[in-house]
């Protein structure tokens, strides 16, 4: 007879790997560091090899324990959401969410989406932190935090929330003094003005165009001011640009030229299991 699977040890021996210590993983699940020790022991006994090198300073897998961790963790991490979505069926969010974002696109689109979002769940608490700066997500505890553009960090859960549409512009004044481009090539004889100096090419119609830029703006919100004052032309995202657009303070260039669009995605430790909150707030942004 088959040995039964040992779901409880399965689930213990990911959250110690994924806390980095025996101490760390019982505070997490409200257990004594000797019950924790214990159950790791028992469950490396059965096992018949041990899974994990302890040190008084730090814990590393060993090749039994990775290729093992390797294995379950994807089926811990499905088991614990199907018990949250089991739950949020009949469960009302509550507690905090703390949420980070983009400047620009958290006062343009985040912002009444989470106003909307209280009003439906006033039970839930939003701690919003709004900065322009790359914040780690689990190092500053966050639920949620809002990106654009190309995301690097694999160790982090991601959802697709919706595509930004980009559009070039410039104000009226600045194409009158430096005349108005009539191809993506033209823009190289213009002033570029950037929201950071590693964006400085602008791919258009699949050509990557190099931007003689003069000022870099490090905030969106403050590109979009520094093309209105006419200072050059530059790539901003349609939320910002439609009504200046709409009542001709600044005029679309190129406008059946394709550009990149950024994606806004929502990232995650994959650590920890969303709460019912953090779903609810998913389901609406998306």
């Amino acid at each position: 007879m088959a040995e039964a699977v040992d779901l409880s040890g399965m689930a213990l021996f990911v959250k110690i790997v994924e806390c980095g210590s025996l101490s760390a993983a019982g505070r997490l699940l409200g257990l004594p560091k000797a019950t924790i020790s214990r159950q790791l022991a028992l469950m490396e006994q059965r096992m018949g090899a041990p899974l994990l090198r302890r040190s008084t300073r730090a814990l590393s897998l060993t090749d039994t324990g990775r290729r093992y961790f390797e294995r379950v963790r994807p089926i811990v991490r499905d088991a614990e959401l199907a018990q949250v979505e089991a739950l949020a069926e009949h469960a009302t969010p509550t507690g905090t969410l703390k949420i980070a974002a983009p400047v620009a696109y958290g006062q343009h689109v985040l912002a009444p989406k989470l106003f909307a979002f209280q009003q439906r769940y006033p039970a839930v608490r939003l701690d919003l932190h709004l900065s322009d700066d790359l914040v780690n997500v689990i190092a500053g505890g966050f639920d949620l935090v809002i990106r654009l553009g190309q995301l690097d960090d694999s160790e982090l859960l991601s959802r697709r929330l919706a595509p930004v549409d980009m559009k070039l512009v410039a104000s009226p004044d600045y194409l009158e003094r430096a005349g108005t481009p009539k191809t993506a090539a033209d823009l190289v004889n213009h002033r570029g003005i950037l929201t950071r100096t590693d964006l400085d090419h602008w791919t258009i119609d699949h050509q990557s165009i190099r931007v003689l830029w003069h000022i870099s703006t490090g905030n969106m919100l403050v590109t979009h001011d520094a093309v209105c004052a006419g200072l050059g032309i530059a790539m901003v995202p349609g939320f910002l640009a439609d009504s200046r657009i709409a009542d001709g303070s600044l005029v679309r260039i190129l406008p059946k030229s394709r550009l990149d669009q950024l994606e806004a995605t929502a990232l995650q430790a994959r650590s920890v299991t969303p709460s019912v909150a953090v779903r609810a707030l998913l389901k609406h942004l998306a």
